[in-house]
């Protein structure tokens, strides 16, 4: 690249809907799973349903359990 040669990077996206969740399971400070969920879209009612999708398949793949199977129990400490 020469001193005259420019390099431009575009972000954008062009879903202008973007919805972000924090999910928490358990009732206890220690017992407690936290996942950040974040869909984009243009329609509202569209990201709505990828939010609840997104949702539906962590818990149906088992994505979940996994993350509560990999916290430490009372006797780990």
């Amino acid at each position: 690249m020469t001193m005259t040669d420019t390099e431009h990077h575009i972000n954008e996206s062009a879903d202008k809907i973007v919805l972000k969740t924090k999910l928490t399971r358990g009732e206890g400070t220690r017992d407690q799973d936290k996942m950040d969920v974040k869909v984009k879209s243009n329609d509202p009612e569209d990201a709505a349903a990828k939010l609840r999708a997104t949702i539906d398949a962590l818990e149906e793949k088992g994505v979940a359990q996994a993350l509560r199977d990999t916290q430490p129990g009372d006797n780990d400490e």
